[in-house]
């Protein structure tokens, strides 16, 4: 007897123990029944429109001629890729997936070419170290007024065209606050048009303009929303279908805001090549550079220049350089 208690009573000790884990180890754990009551919460991004959550929390590079002075309301991980994304394997004309080399078709006309200006930011105190892309809201007034003067008719950037009178596409490129909250109301005082060339993934971004803001300002009649592409990539390092993803996002995205087709593009950094405008030729009719000249006569519909305009072009100055 005393030898089956030896052997019994460790073994119903040690049963009992496991079974004591085992029930320690089902409270701490979810059940199937439970499991659906798990939330992850990703991380609050500003919604911009094309991008997933912000997983990681990092912010993404702005447009890089800025330096880096405005916080990007997207991340690498917002930025949702096509399948086809390798490096420019295939982006030159002789290698791509059938794609001719481009060459732009000239608008021609009796008239006149239109004059194309680019404008980024305008604020009184710049917030980059790149302050000649801060133009004053004053220096703006003078050169509506210089245009006015000079017998100019301001038309959209989609609405290129030779006219029998002078004609000037007035352009904000990237989409930044500034030009809701400065240039808006100035427009709206001289009753003038002019293009906001809007990078869609920065929409509702800080520092950027907000959906509503979009609306707001397309509506009035005198601000037309153009693309800038979805996130502002060196174009010319894409591939076709990047091209495309590109292309297609940020028109989806501004076309739904705006209830108006996008048919202009502004390449960002004004990089382009006969590649990059063969595909871009299959989203917009026309697209402009960053090449500064005082007229678009000759050039092609995918190649139009636009006068730089910087910080400190006095009223004066703009007389003396405007034809």
């Amino acid at each position: 007897m005393n030898t089956i208690r030896k052997i019994i009573i460790p073994s119903v000790l040690a049963l009992l123990i496991a079974l004591s884990l085992v029930s320690c180890g089902d409270t701490s754990a979810p059940s199937v029944d439970t499991v659906d009551d798990l939330v992850f919460t990703p991380i609050e991004t500003d919604g911009a429109p094309g991008t997933a959550s912000d997983a990681a929390g990092q912010t993404e590079e702005p447009p890089a001629a800025f330096e880096s002075a405005v916080t990007s309301p997207v991340t690498d991980e917002d930025q949702v890729q096509p399948q086809d994304t390798e490096a420019n394997e295939d982006t030159a004309p002789e290698a791509t997936d059938g794609i001719p080399a481009y060459v732009p078709a000239v608008p021609t006309g009796d008239g006149n070419a239109p004059l194309a200006l680019m404008y980024h930011l305008v604020l009184d105190q710049p917030f980059s170290s790149l302050e000649s892309l801060f133009v004053r809201p004053s220096e703006l007034r003078g050169h509506i007024e210089a245009l006015l003067e000079k017998g100019y008719t301001f038309i959209f950037a989609d609405d290129y065209d030779y006219y029998s009178g002078k004609t000037v596409i007035m352009s904000f490129d990237d989409g930044y606050l500034d030009n809701y909250t400065e240039v808006f109301p100035i427009i709206k005082e001289y009753n003038v048009k002019i293009t906001i060339f809007m990078i869609s993934n920065y929409i509702n971004g800080a520092d950027y303009l907000s959906a509503d803001m979009i609306k707001e300002m397309s509506s009035s009649g005198l601000v037309s929303f153009q693309s800038h592409t979805a996130s502002h990539p060196d174009l010319t390092t894409l591939s076709a279908d990047s091209l495309r993803y590109e292309f297609k996002t940020s028109n989806e995205a501004i076309e739904s805001l705006t209830g108006r087709p996008v048919r202009a593009l502004c390449y960002p950094t004004g990089a382009n090549n006969a590649f990059v405008q063969s595909v871009a030729s299959e989203y917009y009719d026309f697209a402009y550079t960053t090449v500064s000249t005082t007229s678009t006569a000759g050039y092609g519909a995918l190649e139009l220049p636009r006068l730089r305009v910087n910080r400190g072009f006095s009223k004066d100055y703009f007389l003396s350089i405007i034809p």
